[in-house]
């Protein structure tokens, strides 16, 4: 009986520490809701609500909505984003640069991106992190 009695303790505080969000301070408000709140880092932090990756400002306020599965570094102002095995591009104020379509995306030189699509190859050339600044060299889109 001791032996069931330990488990189920165990298995109460599991499902405590699981239901736990993190709680910060952020611009004087006070952060719920989040799994996870990362330190600030160029003026973002990364966040992780229900399992999916965003940013908010110093203020609190999210200027990237929680709704990928993972968000890379952010290099020259775009960051690749991942939703399931398909990724995409994104600036920092969180527009879709190239929606999460594709199965690669490699930087070559000069903004030239290589995509990978259906087994097809496809080149685009970003010269600035607005969605209008995007061009398609070798379009693979449907």
């Amino acid at each position: 009986m001791k032996g069931l009695s330990i488990v189920l303790l165990g298995l109460l505080l599991t499902v405590s520490i699981s239901n736990a969000h993190a709680q910060k301070r952020v611009g004087g408000k006070l952060l719920k809701g989040y799994d996870v709140i990362y330190p600030f880092k160029n003026g973002k932090a990364k966040v992780i609500k229900a399992g999916k990756v965003g940013y908010i400002d110093p203020t609190g306020e999210e200027i990237i909505k929680p709704e990928f599965d993972n968000i890379m570094p952010f290099e020259k102002g775009i960051a690749r984003v991942e939703v399931g095995f398909l990724v995409g591009l994104i600036n920092e104020q969180g527009e879709l640069l190239l929606e999460p379509v594709y199965e690669s995306i490699s930087n070559k030189r000069d903004n030239i991106f290589v995509l990978t699509r259906k087994g097809k190859k496809g080149l685009v050339k970003i010269t600035g992190p607005s969605p209008d600044l995007v061009e398609y060299i070798v379009d693979i889109r449907d």
